[in-house]
């Protein structure tokens, strides 16, 4: 049927205004269910977003979030692709900031440690790791977000002062730590320019993500606590597979002799291969059995945008739901 010039221009010029609420509204996800007496719950979300047209689908997880009780948020880190700039880290500040909840961030590679390439800006990493600490990290002991939580910094002990970004709290039975391991090689990547200062930092840093595990560890035993949950960017090969990754053997190999000595719970909330998935990867070195106390829930990430509402049942001291919240791709506004 052919159609006089300038029609389709007029008929979207007399849509109703209700039409496109309705539209919008049937885009939107279901309502998470209510949560059950004596739980509460938080959002993980991670590896996103990195283009424009996911950064779309990002303001819809954060409306999401915003209309459901959750506790924290967590980003788990590779806030963005490129460019590393000033100007780009304070535009995901702003964005993290419309969370209506505490923002709890961890730091991943794409936002420091890959800013050599020459697409991301050709940076030096160590610069962009301080400017990224002063910026994300300004008030150490306190979250981001719209509404602010107290944490424990593990800047406070002076032997890790530089470490502002790794932090720990507690909530129903439950010690939560973030712990700074960025994929892909943790830093270890040979770049042109790379210097001693760079082996250092990677050295330092795993020397701090070591002892902070240690320290949750022997809280959680100390004050009898159900259960232990460490965020970290890397998929650090929990399964220690056939494709060796080079700069997180250490920090899986603490992970196991630590989850040995604990009698609880421990969830690893990771990123990096951008593969939602919750499973139980880790085994005994020795035995080769897997280690049925801890299991790995890793969020989606590019192209995939969604977050995890995670439940935890506050009296048992246990988590009792992982939820998946995918925003559809097609989803352009």
């Amino acid at each position: 049927m052919w159609t006089p010039p300038g029609t389709f221009r007029s008929m979207r010029l007399r849509v109703s205004p209700l039409l496109i609420a309705a539209f919008a509204l049937s885009c939107t996800l279901p309502q998470p269910a209510p949560l059950p007496p004596n739980t509460f719950a938080f959002g993980v979300f991670g590896d996103g977003p990195y283009e424009p047209w996911e950064s779309m689908r990002f303001r819809r997880v954060i409306a999401d979030a915003n209309r459901t009780p959750l506790e924290w948020f967590l980003h788990i880190g590779d806030i963005m692709w490129y460019p590393c700039s000033d100007e780009e880290y304070r535009n995901r500040l702003a964005a993290l900031n419309t969370i209506e909840h505490p923002v709890i961030y961890t730091p991943g590679d794409n936002e420091w440690a890959d800013c050599f390439e020459r697409i991301a800006g050709g940076y030096r990493p160590l610069d962009r790791l301080d400017q990224l600490r002063r910026t994300f990290f300004a008030q150490p002991g306190t979250s981001i977000g719209a509404r602010r939580m107290t944490v424990e910094s593990q800047a406070a002990d002076s032997t890790f002062g530089t470490f502002v970004e790794n932090v720990r709290w507690r909530r129903g039975g439950l010690l939560f730590a973030t712990v700074h391991q960025v994929g892909l090689v943790n830093n270890t990547e040979r770049f042109r320019g790379r210097t001693a200062a760079d082996d250092a930092e990677q050295a330092a840093r795993m020397a701090a993500a070591l002892a902070w595990l240690e320290d949750a560890f022997r809280i959680a035993r100390t004050d009898s606590m159900h259960g232990v949950v460490i965020a970290f960017h890397a998929n650090p090969n929990l399964e220690r597979g056939p494709d060796h990754i080079p700069g997180h053997e250490p920090f899986v190999d603490k992970i196991e002799t630590l989850a040995k000595g604990f009698a609880g719970q421990v969830l690893l909330i990771h990123g990096d291969s951008h593969e939602q998935r919750v499973d139980q990867p880790l085994r005994d070195r020795s035995t080769g059995a897997p280690l049925t106390t801890v299991t790995r829930l890793e969020t989606f990430g590019s192209p995939d945008i969604g977050w995890v509402r995670v439940v935890v049942d506050s009296v048992a001291g246990r988590i009792v739901a992982m939820e998946p919240r995918l925003m559809p791709r097609w989803l352009l506004w």
